[in-house]
């Protein structure tokens, strides 16, 4: 065989290798992009009936604390006060915290001796993330930490996670079902197989083997609705 072509040979075959990964990447649809569906027009939001002594019936933090739009799909910044129950451990759990609290001008959000966390600028379900290392650092817990956002600027919420192609927040309306908030939030990863639900309220998990079975409880502000990866 001619040197030309031994040498031509390799260099073709990572040409071919290229134009092929290309071909895949151009058409594998990257699901960070997809689109959600859009959120529905609400007549009337749920009522935040959770509300335990001491806290306040509004997400009013301080005297100055400013009233807010609040959009769940957006970035959180200054003056924005969320209502949190926070709770640690997974099946004998506890409540380590629950209380109003806002962000202040540096994107701060402050929990006084347990600790503080920069949200400015993040969405919602970034900053549960956040939240959850201060309260673990804080508060030196080894458990589970679980963060229920009841409400931000008094719109009330719940989160969809887990087996999803985005972690989403979503107010929380009269008559909502388990299948509606998952709808809404996008439903399952594409192509996922597993049928399995868990909702959490007050840190405490009750399963579902479906979302039609889900949809015998009602969700409530602060409800974290987890599409189980596994089954």
């Amino acid at each position: 065989m001619p040197s030309f072509s031994k040498n031509l040979l390799p260099a073709l075959a990572i040409l071919m290798g290229l134009s092929a990964c290309a071909t895949v990447k151009r058409f594998t649809p990257d699901v960070t992009k997809i689109p959600l569906p859009s959120l529905p027009k609400f007549s009337t939001l749920k009522k935040v009936t959770s509300i335990l002594p001491g806290m306040p019936d509004s997400d009013k933090a301080t005297e100055d604390d400013p009233k807010l739009p609040f959009n769940a799909r957006g970035t959180l910044g200054y003056g924005h006060t969320l209502r949190l129950h926070v709770y640690e451990g997974s099946r004998s759990t506890n409540r380590i915290y629950n209380g109003v609290a806002m962000i202040d001008a540096q994107g701060v959000i402050n929990f006084g001796e347990i600790g503080s966390a920069k949200i400015g600028g993040a969405t919602l379900p970034e900053a549960v993330e956040a939240l959850k290392g201060t309260f673990r650092i804080g508060l030196r817990v080894t458990r589970p930490i679980t963060i229920h956002v009841l409400s931000v600027e008094d719109v009330p919420v719940v989160a969809i996670t887990g087996d999803v192609i985005k972690d989403e927040f979503i107010p929380a309306w009269d008559g909502m079902s388990i299948q509606q908030a998952v709808t809404v939030a996008g439903g399952r990863k594409l192509g996922s197989t597993n049928r399995t639900v868990y909702v959490i309220r007050e840190g405490n998990r009750r399963f579902y083997s479906s979302l039609e079975a889900a949809d015998k409880a009602e969700p409530e502000p602060g409800d974290i609705i987890f599409l189980s990866p596994d089954i």
